[in-house]
């Protein structure tokens, strides 16, 4: 069985697992007939790391997004307003009653990057347009097809690479590149890197640690930070890759 084989069975097995299950049954019950539900990003990507290396973080959420409905459709009323509020990527965050999944669901042509550079809404340009190669990977949960974008050979690599140079903004950018750094583990790529040392600024760090307490707790932010401070003290990407190579877990 091929890696993305192999993969497309392990991520059709996560959505029939009752939590996501449920939600799954729920979205098709109140969406039109037709619509295209794709699962997107963080849970396929920690199903792959555990594919290729015997570990993952922690599913705490799972990302939708909408596709193949009309025009005049309000995703925030299909969904019981008191459990759910607006992000900032254009969707909605949804706590289901009694899921252990929070849910962020979004329609396709509201998806803050689709707007802001003007693309159609495409499963293409949604692949284009994910922020980190690791995250650029799109499960189709009624064709059971997986569809990624290097993602596969840079979660084999441990690498965390950007995928696209269409990000929403510095503060947001700066936020999910610690974050998930800190979540995943993964090796820094040199664009990467050289946005961390040079890109986020005083303003944005303080900015960052306000969201990472905010919604993560103070010890979450105060590791993430330790993080940030250690990559930091690598001068050259040369001496950093040295020592990631040295810690990553099972070597690379």
């Amino acid at each position: 069985m091929t890696d993305i084989n192999a993969i497309e069975a392990k991520v059709g097995n996560f959505i029939l697992q009752v939590p996501v299950r449920t939600v799954l049954t729920h979205l098709k019950a109140v969406l039109p007939e037709g619509t295209v539900l794709y699962l997107v990003g963080g849970a396929i990507r920690n199903l792959i790391i555990e594919s290729f290396h015997g570990y993952r973080p922690p599913i705490e959420d799972i990302d939708l997004f909408v596709d193949n409905v009309a025009g005049d459709l309000l995703l925030a009323e299909l969904l019981p307003a008191e459990r759910c509020f607006k992000t900032d990527l254009g969707g909605v965050r949804w706590k289901p009653a009694g899921s252990i999944y929070s849910v962020d669901i979004c329609l396709l042509r509201d998806f803050t990057i689709i707007k802001k550079y003007g693309l159609k809404p495409h499963l293409d340009n949604l692949l284009s347009a994910l922020d980190f190669t690791m995250n650029a990977v799109v499960f189709d949960t009624g064709r059971g097809r997986l569809y990624e974008r290097n993602a596969l050979t840079d979660i084999r690599k441990r690498r965390m690479a950007f995928n696209t140079k269409m990000l929403y903004n510095r503060t947001a950018t700066a936020y999910r590149t610690l974050l998930l750094r800190h979540k995943t583990g993964f090796m820094l790529s040199p664009g990467v890197f050289d946005f961390v040392k040079q890109a986020i600024d005083l303003d944005t760090l303080t900015k960052v640690r306000q969201i990472l307490a905010a919604r993560h707790g103070s010890r979450t932010m105060r590791a993430v930070m330790d993080d940030y401070d250690r990559i930091c003290a690598f001068e050259h990407f040369d001496d950093y890759r040295r020592h990631a190579l040295e810690v990553l877990p099972g070597g690379i």
